[in-house]
């Protein structure tokens, strides 16, 4: 049985902050020299550092390391730090054949899945608007993103995520903490399709779904999935989902066949943003 694990509460660096640390230590200047960067992504303050320039050595929190002579600055990916090493936060997994990678931005890191790039800013800048009342269900928990979004204000949220390595990723990310310590928020390591199945009939007041891409999403996109997100949703709940634009260059709507899914198992829209990639449905 899968043990959820605990937050790893670990130094995190972007690419970029170990590169100007890089080129300060590279440098030809000698003595020592302390600074402040962010250890956390940019979430808190910055913490001191000091540089060593005659040993080439990094000191935080009284933990000295180096920058490996693998490290690339241009390789937008983060690290973090443990026992004086630091560690690329990105690995591929043989067992499912993807690659993942927590990737910094200007706000939130990001995870990639391959080619795939979760979890996009519109979807969840529309989520942080919503107020969020009762229990909920978020389907594909990634980076714990939009379940931390909906548990700020509702009672109860179960987030629901087939892939360890996701939810391992998710641990050493600073912007994820609040998904492995908030009490309200559940997690089911499941495939949410077949979780749905022994749901009984109205339990959740709002129902969150960002399951990724189709081709790797199995049955997320199907009839029977939409079926039984209407059966398990109260009367007058709301569904707000990540429709993603599958084929549009080849002049394919995907979100447009979803939604002619989700309307035959009885749902209606409220509102669709093809920019943003969401459709929020309701179910009168």
């Amino acid at each position: 049985m899968y043990s959820f694990p605990k937050f790893k509460n670990l130094p995190v660096f972007t690419n970029k902050i170990l590169g100007l640390l890089q080129s300060k230590i590279q440098s030809k200047a000698s003595g020592t020299e302390s600074f402040l960067v962010s250890t956390d992504l940019n979430l808190t303050s910055n913490t001191l550092v000091s540089l060593d320039f005659e040993r080439k050595e990094i000191t935080l929190l009284n933990q000295s390391f180096k920058i490996p002579a693998s490290f690339d600055p241009k390789d937008n990916v983060c690290y973090f730090l443990q026992n004086g090493f630091l560690h690329k936060l990105s690995f591929h997994d043989v067992t499912t054949g993807y690659s993942y990678t927590l990737a910094p931005t200007s706000f939130r890191p990001i995870l990639r899945v391959s080619a795939t790039q979760m979890h996009k800013k519109p979807f969840l800048d529309m989520l942080e608007n919503q107020n969020f009342i009762g229990n909920g269900l978020d389907g594909g928990t990634g980076l714990g993103y939009s379940a931390i979004i909906a548990a700020n204000s509702s009672n109860s949220l179960e987030t629901v995520e087939w892939d360890k390595n996701v939810i391992e990723i998710a641990s050493y990310n600073p912007h994820s903490r609040d998904l492995f310590e908030k009490e309200n928020i559940k997690f089911i390591h499941a495939d949410l399709t077949k979780y749905v199945e022994e749901i009984e009939n109205e339990t959740f007041d709002f129902i969150i779904q960002d399951g990724g891409t189709p081709k790797s999403s199995g049955l997320f996109f199907s009839q029977t999935h939409a079926d039984h997100l209407f059966r398990i949703l109260k009367n007058n709940g709301q569904l707000y989902f990540y429709l993603p634009k599958k084929g549009i260059t080849k002049g394919r709507d995907f979100g447009s066949e979803q939604i002619k899914r989700m309307k035959k198992a009885g749902f209606s829209v409220k509102t669709r943003n093809k920019i943003g990639s969401y459709t929020i449905f309701k179910k009168n």
